[in-house]
């Protein structure tokens, strides 16, 4: 490991992802330490986009996880994963985003949900498949086809990352309570991952994932024991919800990614089928 030289400056804490050393504060190209799955150069040679280079990847100081008064174990649960389809469906979605210096794309995403299992491939307009992928409950990934540069193994970890913040309960234990404002919220903990759902009086929701983080300071000096701590990194809000086939599905998402550097997707329905169940 890199041995950081002495303090000579007030530190001001900052925020880095797990690894040895802070990242740098700007990303050459669309390279390491720029949006996840989103930085894959393939946006930039099959789908339309303003610009190549993404500067200032270091974003705005990362909101912490919010206190929160437990008033109900085990209500999470029954409340908040009723927000999320349920059984088999199948989706499709014009999908937009936005990277952080403006740069753009879009495709359509199609999508098979099967309670943890899912399934979701990316085409252009005009129908050219550019990525498939299954995904099961236990994590497990295959991808199907992936034409290069969507090959790469990170683009389809954080694309089915995103897909199943958007689609499906988040993991770990569910417990429900308030903010500090009143405000209700259910909350589930997967160690490294803390979810937050805040049910709308609409029927729509919004959504915040806090990723443990280790804290350092902008003058690049690493403290001997950094501390760790749960900060924002994505937020969604959905809206115009609406009952298809006996579930309340949003007619858009938005998702706004923070770190490791800032992307936005937005979402719009075009149709959604429910599926009958499976056959063994």
């Amino acid at each position: 490991m890199t041995v950081l030289p002495p303090c000579t400056r007030n530190p001001i804490d900052t925020l880095d992802t797990p690894g040895p050393r802070a990242l740098p504060p700007r990303c050459p190209g669309l390279g390491p330490g720029c949006p996840g799955w989103l930085r894959n150069k393939g946006w930039r040679v099959v789908l339309p986009i303003a610009a190549v280079l993404l500067a200032a990847c270091a974003g705005p100081r990362l909101e912490p996880l919010p206190r929160m008064t437990v008033s109900a174990p085990g209500v999470a649960v029954d409340r908040c994963a009723a927000l999320f389809p349920q059984g088999r469906w199948q989706m499709t979605h014009a999908i937009e985003f936005r990277l952080a210096d403006g740069a753009s794309g879009n495709a359509l995403g199609v999508l098979i949900l099967d309670g943890q299992n899912l399934d979701c491939a990316l085409t252009t307009v005009e129908g050219l498949t550019l990525f498939e992928a299954r995904s099961q409950g236990d994590g497990s990934l295959e991808v199907l086809r992936a034409l290069p540069p969507f090959d790469n193994p990170e683009f389809a970890r954080g694309l089915l990352r995103d897909v199943r913040t958007l689609m499906q309960p988040p993991p770990g234990l569910g417990r429900y309570g308030t903010l500090a404002d009143g405000t209700p919220v259910c909350r589930y903990d997967a160690g490294q991952t803390i979810t937050d759902i805040l049910p709308q009086a609409d029927g729509c929701w919004q959504l915040f994932t806090y990723d443990e983080q280790r804290i350092l300071r902008t003058d690049g000096c690493q403290p001997a024991d950094p501390r760790r701590e749960h900060r924002q990194t994505r937020a969604v809000a959905a809206h115009s919800c609406e009952r298809i086939g006996g579930a309340v599905l949003p007619r858009r998402l938005d998702l706004r990614g923070f770190a490791p550097s800032a992307y936005t997707l937005n979402l719009r329905l075009l149709s959604a089928e429910p599926l009958p169940a499976a056959t063994p």
